[in-house]
């Protein structure tokens, strides 16, 4: 009788084994495809930003893109971005005529990237405007918080009631500087589904 429990039990074990490694595939077969998109749910090369380098120096095109979808990753661990050293292969590469980086951001002076990410971090905003020129991100909670741009104007804003003092910036910026606060406030809008 012992002889047929132990058996029992072993097989039991095995055949549970075997249903826990097969959970365990599917999981990882469903959660692989998620993990491998990328933040902004395109990548450079079908957003198409480094198409003018297939011609150019063999590798820039490569280096452009991971450098273009380097620029999206939120934060890294050791708080040294991966773009910065992607960059300096990209530059120590180029050759003469070839196009400088297409994606360089330049920071938007009226917030800080962490400022900026404040606004998203519950993951919620009250609202996101956009218009072809302009664009403004508001976060009531729990206080007002506002950053907008505009590329007509050529301006910045940023308010936040929710640190003391109050910060409020608003100033008149250059071309690319509005460029960039613009496209800063679309992508956090974009990850909302705002």
């Amino acid at each position: 009788m012992y002889k047929k429990s132990r058996a029992l039990a072993k097989r039991l074990r095995s055949v549970l084994f075997a249903a826990a490694a097969v959970l365990v595939a599917g999981l990882i077969g469903i959660a692989t495809p998620a993990a491998a998109s990328t933040p902004d749910g395109e990548t450079p090369a079908n957003e198409g930003v480094c198409d003018e380098l297939q011609g150019a120096t063999p590798g820039l095109y490569g280096l452009c893109v991971a450098y273009c979808e380097a620029q999206d990753l939120d934060s890294v661990n050791s708080g040294k971005m991966p773009n910065e050293k992607i960059l300096a292969n990209y530059r120590k590469k180029m050759r003469d005529g070839d196009p400088d980086m297409p994606c360089v951001q330049a920071p938007c002076p009226c917030w800080s990237a962490e400022e900026l990410a404040s606004m998203s971090a519950d993951g919620l905003a009250t609202a996101c405007t956009q218009t072809t020129n302009s664009i403004e991100l508001i976060d009531n909670s729990p206080l007002f918080h506002r950053a907008a741009a505009d590329v007509n104007r050529n301006t910045c804003t940023y308010i936040n009631l929710n640190v003391s003092p109050a910060r409020v910036t608003a100033q008149p910026v250059t071309e690319d500087e509005a460029q960039a606060c613009f496209g800063a406030i679309e992508q956090v809008c974009n990850s909302l589904g705002l």
